[in-house]
C-alpha cells in the first residue's frame, strides 16, 4: 500500500452515480459471493449513537488505513482532513490515516490486491464499478448498524444494487453528475450571449472560442496514460445520442448512437481541444482561462475553487444541448474490508461520519450537491451555489445503465474501446472501423465473463 504524503499535487478525479435499479441479471452471482462475506461480517451490537471507543480495543490507539485516491483532489482532499481532525477532536481512541493511489491508479491496485487475494486497508473507497469488484471477493462488511445508529430511513435507491439480502455494503460519500462547465468571461467576450441547444450549436460555439495555442473552446480527457479519467468521461459522450455503451452482456458499440457521439467526441478533438494535455495541465489552462468548456462531473468545480479562486467567480453550467437531457450520476460507496482485524473501530468512523451534522459538513465541504440521503438543512448551501443551474437539469443515467453487465469488468471493457477510439483520435481510422473491431473484442470479452 502506498501512504499519500499530503503535499501531494498530483490532481486527479472520479466521483461519484445515483444508481435507481438493481442489476437483476447478476443478482444470483452477487448473492452467492455476498454469502461468504457474511460469515466474516461484523457482528457486533449496535453502534452507540454517542460514541464510544470499541469495547475489545479500550485502553490503546487504534489506527484505521483509509484508502482513497481523495487525497490527491484539491478541495476534497481538504474536506476530508477537516472531517478526520473534527473526528479525532471528539475522541482520541481512534485515528484515521491517508493511504491510496491516485485516481488513474486506484482501481487497478485494488483489483490486483484482489486477485492476490489479501486487500489492504480498512476503509476502501469505492467507484460505482469498483464496489463490485469488492462485492463479489465478498470482503464487504455491513453497514447497517451505522445507518441505524443514526436512524436513517431515508438513504437514497442508489443504494440499492450494493444491498443484499437487506444488508447495505457501501454508503455514498460522494455522488457527482455530468453537466457542462464555462468559463462566462470567455463566452461574454467572444460575444456570445445565446447559449447552445442542440450537438451543433454547441461545437460551432466551441468552434468560434478555440484560437490555438491560446484558447480552446472545449477539453476533455483523451491521455491513455489517464485511461480511468477518460473513459469514464468518454462514456457520458454516448448520451449525447441517447445511447448505451452495452445492453446487458451485448456490447453496443457499433450502434448508430455510440457512433454519433465517438464522431461529435472526433470533431471537438480536431476543432477545440488542447491535444495532448492531460488532466493537470488543463487544471492549469482552467485557471489561466485558456479553456471555455468542460463536460464533466460536478466535483470538478471544487477543484477549481481551491486551486485557481480567482477563476471560481466566472465558472457556470448550462442545460446540456441535447434533446434527452441525459447525464450520468456516479455514487462512490465507502466500505468496510471484512478482512481487517479493526471492523468495529472502522464502523465507528462510518457512523460518525453519517451522523446528518458531519454528513452535512463533508458534503458542502465537498461543494458536492447530491445527498445521499434526506439529511436537510442545504436549502442555503444550495441557493449559494452560482454554478449549479445546468447540473439540475438533466434526466440521471448511471454506469450499469451505459455498460450493462461489463460494469462486472468496466476496466476491461473501457480499454477495449479506449485502445481502439485511440486509432481515429492520432491514427486516422474511421470510428465505424475502429468500433467493429472494439465490438468484435468486446463480445470475446463477454465471452469470458460468463
Amino acid at each position: 500500500m502506498v501512504v499519500i504524503k499530503e503535499d501531494s499535487n498530483v490532481v486527479k478525479r472520479d466521483e461519484g452515480t445515483r444508481i435507481a435499479r438493481s442489476l437483476v441479471n447478476r443478482r444470483s452471482l452477487i448473492k452467492g459471493t455476498a454469502a461468504g462475506a457474511a460469515g466474516l461480517a461484523l457482528t457486533s451490537p449496535k453502534a452507540s449513537k454517542v460514541f464510544a471507543a470499541p469495547a475489545l480495543l479500550q485502553g490503546e490507539t487504534i489506527e484505521l488505513d483509509y484508502v482513497t485516491w481523495f487525497w490527491n483532489e484539491p478541495g476534497r482532499g481538504e474536506a476530508w482532513r477537516q472531517m478526520i481532525a473534527d473526528f479525532q477532536a471528539e475522541q482520541s481512541d481512534i485515528t484515521v490515516n491517508e493511504a491510496g493511489w491516485a485516481f488513474d491508479e486506484f482501481s487497478n491496485n485494488i483489483i490486483i490486491q484482489l486477485q492476490a487475494g489479501s486487500l489492504e486497508g480498512d476503509l476502501i473507497q469505492t467507484t460505482p464499478d469498483l464496489v463490485l469488484r469488492l462485492l463479489q471477493a465478498g470482503v464487504l462488511t455491513n453497514l447497517n448498524p451505522a445507518l441505524e445508529a443514526n436512524d436513517i430511513t431515508t438513504l437514497s435507491s442508489a443504494h440499492d444494487y450494493i444491498t443484499v439480502d437487506g444488508e447495505v455494503l457501501g454508503l455514498d460519500v460522494v455522488t457527482v453528475v455530468f453537466g457542462l462547465l464555462y468559463n462566462t468571461e470567455l463566452f461574454d467576450g467572444a460575444g456570445i450571449t445565446t447559449l447552445p441547444t442542440t450537438p451543433e450549436e454547441w461545437l460551432d460555439v466551441s468552434t468560434s472560442l478555440t484560437a490555438r495555442p491560446d484558447t480552446f473552446g472545449m477539453y476533455s480527457p483523451h491521455s491513455m496514460a489517464e485511461a480511468e479519467s477518460f473513459w469514464f468521461t468518454l462514456q457520458q459522450w454516448g448520451c449525447v445520442y441517447d445511447g448505451v455503451w452495452a445492453e446487458g452482456s451485448a456490447p453496443m458499440l457499433t450502434s448508430e448512437p455510440i457512433l454519433n457521439g465517438l464522431n461529435l467526441y472526433k470533431q471537438f478533438y480536431d476543432a477545440t481541444f488542447p491535444q495532448g494535455t492531460n488532466d493537470a495541465a488543463a487544471t492549469e489552462l482552467w485557471a489561466n482561462q485558456q479553456i471555455a468548456q468542460q463536460l464533466i462531473v460536478s466535483a470538478l468545480v471544487n477543484v477549481y475553487k481551491d486551486s485557481a479562486p480567482d477563476l471560481y467567480p466566472l465558472i457556470n453550467s448550462y442545460s446540456l444541448p441535447w434533446e434527452s437531457k441525459k447525464a450520468i450520476a456516479r455514487i462512490h460507496p465507502i466500505t468496510i474490508n471484512n478482512q481487517s482485524e479493526k471492523q468495529e473501530a472502522a464502523m465507528e468512523w462510518v457512523t460518525w461520519l453519517y451522523k446528518p451534522e458531519n454528513y452535512r459538513n463533508l458534503l458542502t465541504r465537498q461543494l458536492d450537491v447530491i445527498p445521499a440521503y434526506e439529511v436537510g438543512g442545504l436549502d442555503d448551501y444550495f441557493a449559494d451555489l452560482h454554478w449549479l443551474e445546468g447540473y439540475l437539469d438533466i434526466n440521471q443515467t448511471t454506469p450499469p445503465d451505459m455498460v450493462g453487465d461489463f460494469i462486472f469488468a468496466n476496466q476491461e471493457f473501457g480499454q477495449i474501446v479506449l485502445t481502439n477510439f485511440q486509432n481515429v483520435l492520432t491514427g486516422g481510422q474511421s470510428v465505424e472501423d475502429a468500433m467493429a473491431a472494439a465490438q468484435t473484442q468486446a463480445e470475446e470479452l463477454a465471452g469470458r465473463l460468463e
